[in-house]
């Protein structure tokens, strides 16, 4: 393989302890953002889209952390919600205000690729900061750790299911390849207009915000970036644009029927019934069952009308008319093809 060739992405998730912290796709939401005005922030695409490209490994035990501002391994104290609760996935091994969490697998992904472990993106904890670590997972034979360290002497609280790591998959040579350029906007004329006209209508979409000005208030929000073209049109976005992301949950290996297209929920289908290889995780433990490990069950297959129920189905038949009988004499009269008196008649009266 070239320094800059890489294969399709890949993420194997081997469990290393027999209950490993549960490990989900990134969720979009933030205590932070949801307090903002009207939600404001998540308006803002590539905020979300930071929030849910990778994979969330959560908390399984809710603990309290304090660090007395000391750098020995005996200066943090871990006090978990439950003191029978197992604390395998926490460790104090480094001292200086520092908590070690245990992920519980051992990851490996496709050659040219490597494993960002971080915290989870713009998720805010106040008085601890979340280490991130870049880790060739395309050989590794062992794990890693997700560390977090204390930014000030005091008490922090994690809460059972709060994300402790955050993992996304990032190509390991092609950015060693990137030589950075900077110059002038005006070398690049249409670029350059395409700016300033995009500055001018945020001026004054900003102006009118701050007066009030109601179809300003209406549009709530510009929404090039969202739409993926620029305020005049002629710049827009590549195909792959996108607004949204929701990544693939595990799915066990040790459980074929779950791989099927018929068996996993629709973000999943696309990926077996197509021919192109698309990303994958696969997670070497079993889960007890689908609802358990998706939250829903695979839908029912259609089922064969029966022939009581076709004849059931079928519609009702008209009654054939039956012949008119025969009238008494002097009732009878001419009608016209619309099944109406002429109208220079009119109907007997019956004596």
């Amino acid at each position: 393989m070239s320094d800059l060739a890489i294969s399709a992405p890949q993420l194997e998730c081997f469990s290393v302890t027999a209950s490993p912290p549960r490990l989900v796709p990134g969720s979009a939401e933030r205590d932070w953002m949801d307090f903002t005005n009207q939600r404001f922030a998540y308006r803002c695409t590539p905020l979300t889209m930071a929030n849910t490209t990778g994979w969330e490994l959560l908390n399984p035990t809710g603990f309290w952390a304090t660090w007395t501002g000391l750098n020995g391994k005996d200066d943090v104290i871990l006090r978990p919600d439950d003191p029978k609760a197992p604390m395998h996935h926490v460790s104090l091994g480094f001292g200086h205000g520092i908590i070690t969490f245990h992920p519980g697998y051992l990851f490996r992904t496709a050659p040219g690729w490597m494993t960002w472990a971080r915290g989870a993106p713009n998720r805010l904890k106040h008085g601890i900061q979340a280490l991130d670590g870049l880790v060739e997972t395309s050989w590794l034979p062992f794990t890693f750790t997700m560390n977090w360290k204390f930014t000030e002497p005091g008490t922090v609280y994690f809460a059972k299911d709060e994300p402790f790591c955050f993992i996304t998959l990032v190509p390991s040579l092609p950015i060693e390849s990137v030589q950075p350029v900077t110059r002038p906007l005006a070398d690049e004329p249409q670029l350059e207009r395409e700016y300033k006209l995009w500055l001018s209508e945020r001026t004054k979409f900003n102006i009118g915000l701050a007066q009030g000005d109601p179809i300003t208030l209406e549009q709530k929000w510009q929404k090039n970036y969202l739409v993926g073209k620029s305020p005049s049109g002629r710049t827009v976005a590549d195909p792959d644009h996108r607004t949204k992301r929701s990544l693939k949950p595990p799915i066990s290996a040790d459980q074929p029927d779950q791989r099927t297209a018929s068996a996993v929920p629709n973000q999943l289908a696309t990926a077996f019934q197509s021919d192109r290889p698309a990303p994958a995780v696969v997670m070497r433990q079993a889960f007890p069952s689908f609802q358990t490990a998706y939250g829903e069950t695979p839908p029912e297959p259609p089922q064969p009308p029966s022939v009581d129920n076709l004849l059931s189905a079928r519609p009702e038949q008209p009654a054939k008319p039956q012949p008119n009988a025969k009238q008494p004499s002097g009732t009878t009269t001419k009608r016209s093809k619309a099944g109406k008196l002429p109208p220079s008649r009119k109907k007997p009266t019956k004596t």
